[in-house]
């Protein structure tokens, strides 16, 4: 049981090395002087003079992951011990209020083990690319950033990447997550293949 204690703690810092360096929190969601109001509405966020957010065809392109996932799968090379471990994952994804953020919950079973994670993804209009954040139950923390073209997304952060490609009419998802110490030579981490269950 250590041994799978130990890969599973490998597999959670390889899959959730902390990569948050560059990014900053822009005010306290939390502060009521943000809340919308018609002046926001109108294209200006009260008091900041920051043009408001607005709802756009890049938001609606997140539209393909709502629902429920299932999925099957094996590890890889870069999960050390545990590769050509079978996987299973399930996965929800649905909208937070207001439409411009989508929410995942997400579980991965392996080896007798749990990879635990919420996700939050969202478009940057600064940027022009989209964001994920994502937080899991080993306590790490990490953002990846990438975008998507012709029904192929990509999340790439310093050390992981992940592809996402979907088929069939959208209700099958190929998940390939990859791993990298250097930043140039990739080693798969992780096959999934997801079938929507809605």
């Amino acid at each position: 049981m250590t041994g799978f204690v130990q890969t599973g703690l490998r597999l959670a810092r390889l899959l959730a090395a902390p990569h948050l360096e560059g990014w900053q929190a822009k005010g306290d969601p939390m502060d009521p002087s943000r809340e919308m109001g018609e002046a926001t509405r109108e294209g200006v966020e009260q008091g900041s003079g920051e043009a408001a957010p607005r709802l756009g065809p890049e938001h609606q392109r997140l539209e393909v992951f709502i629902g429920g996932w299932t999925a099957e799968g094996v590890l890889g090379e870069a999960a050390g011990p545990q590769a050509r471990v079978k996987a299973t994952a399930v996965d929800r994804y649905e909208w937070l209020p207001g439409g411009f953020f989508l929410s995942c919950r997400g579980v991965m079973r392996f080896a007798g083990e749990s990879l635990e994670s919420t996700r939050i993804i969202g478009f940057d209009p600064e940027r022009q690319r989209y964001r994920m954040h994502l937080f899991d139950n080993h306590g790490y923390a990490r953002v990846y950033e990438g975008g998507e073209r012709d029904g192929i997304w990509t999340f790439a952060g310093a050390h992981e990447r992940v592809t996402m490609s979907f088929e069939d009419g959208n209700q099958r998802l190929d998940i390939r997550w990859e791993q990298s110490d250097d930043g140039a030579t990739w080693r798969p981490l992780c096959d999934l293949k997801a079938t929507r269950v809605h």
